[in-house]
C-alpha cells in the first residue's frame, strides 16, 4: 500500500478526527491505515461485502499492525470488518446492515448481576453506531488491550440508547436480547478490558441469562458462540422476528 495515501487516510481518518492520541505513534496509526487500505483492495477484488481476519495470534502484528482502525473504517462506511475470523458474528453483521442499516459492535459480554446488566467490551467499535453517513461518536486512539501494541479506537458510545445484541448461530437461530446503555467505560471496569467498554441493562434477568450462557457451552460447537455477541443500536426485535419467517431461522431470546 502506497505510504503517502496511508499517511493521508490516518490523517484524515483517525488522527484528525480523534479526541485524544494515548498510546500510538503515527508511524503505527499509518500502518493501520494500510491494512485498511488492504482489506479494502481485497474486498475489492473479492466483490466482497465483509472481511473476517484471524487477527489475534494469527498475523505477524509487529509487521502488519492491527485492523481495528481499519474493521470500525470499513463498519462505519456499511461494510463489515470482523476481528477474530469470526464468521457468525460477520454473518450477523451482515444481516443487520442489509436489513437495518446498523454497523455492529463485536463484544466479550461479562455480566454485572447487581446492576441487572451486562458489560459489553472490545477492541475494535465503529463510530457510526447510528449507520453510514451519521455523525461519528467521540473517539481516543489507543493501544490494543490484550498486548498494548499497534493502534484500536475507544469509543463513547450513547448514554440511554436502547440496543439490540445478537448471535446468528450454525445458520440456524438467531441469538438475541435486548437492553439500554446505561454507562459507558465504567469506571471500575477500567483499562482492565478491552478499549470500548459499554454497560447495558438487560429488558430480563441477568442472572438468568449468565447461567444459560454457561448451558450454551454444551450446545454449541464453537467457542466463538459463547464468546461474542454483536452490538447494535436501536431495538431490531420485530424486524429480527420478520427475517426469520423469511428466511427459516429460529430467534431465541436470551433472557
Amino acid at each position: 500500500m502506497d505510504e503517502k495515501l496511508a499517511s493521508e487516510i490516518a490523517r484524515r481518518l483517525f488522527i484528525t478526527p480523534a479526541r485524544k492520541i494515548v498510546e500510538p505513534s503515527r508511524a503505527e496509526i499509518v500502518k493501520s491505515a494500510k491494512m485498511y487500505l488492504a482489506m479494502k483492495q481485497l474486498m475489492a477484488d473479492a466483490k466482497a461485502q465483509a472481511i473476517a481476519v484471524n487477527c489475534l495470534g494469527g498475523i505477524p502484528i509487529q509487521i502488519l499492525g492491527y485492523p481495528c482502525l481499519g474493521f470500525a473504517q470499513l463498519c462505519d462506511e456499511g461494510f463489515v470488518g470482523a476481528c477474530e475470523a469470526d464468521l457468525d458474528s460477520t454473518l450477523t453483521m451482515l444481516l443487520f446492515a442489509y436489513a437495518f442499516q446498523k454497523p455492529g459492535f463485536i463484544t466479550d459480554p461479562l455480566f454485572d448481576t447487581s446492576k441487572n446488566a451486562v458489560i459489553h467490551a472490545h477492541c475494535v467499535s465503529p463510530t457510526r453506531m447510528d449507520g453510514p453517513g451519521t455523525p461519528r461518536a467521540p473517539f481516543t486512539i489507543r493501544t490494543h488491550r490484550d498486548d498494548n501494541r499497534g493502534a484500536s479506537l475507544e469509543v463513547a458510545m450513547r448514554v440511554a440508547q436502547p440496543i439490540t445484541c445478537a448471535k446468528f448461530i450454525d445458520d440456524e437461530a438467531m441469538l438475541i436480547s435486548t437492553g439500554r446503555i446505561i454507562e459507558s467505560k465504567p469506571r471500575q471496569f477500567d483499562d482492565r478490558g478491552c478499549r470500548t467498554q459499554i454497560t447495558v441493562a438487560v429488558n430480563g434477568d441477568a442472572q438468568k441469562m449468565m447461567d444459560n450462557w454457561s448451558a450454551d457451552m454444551k450446545r454449541y460447537r464453537d467457542i466463538r458462540t459463547l464468546l461474542h455477541r454483536v452490538v447494535f443500536y436501536g431495538d431490531h426485535t420485530r424486524g429480527v422476528h420478520h427475517l426469520a419467517g423469511l428466511m427459516g431461522f429460529k430467534v431465541i431470546t436470551e433472557c
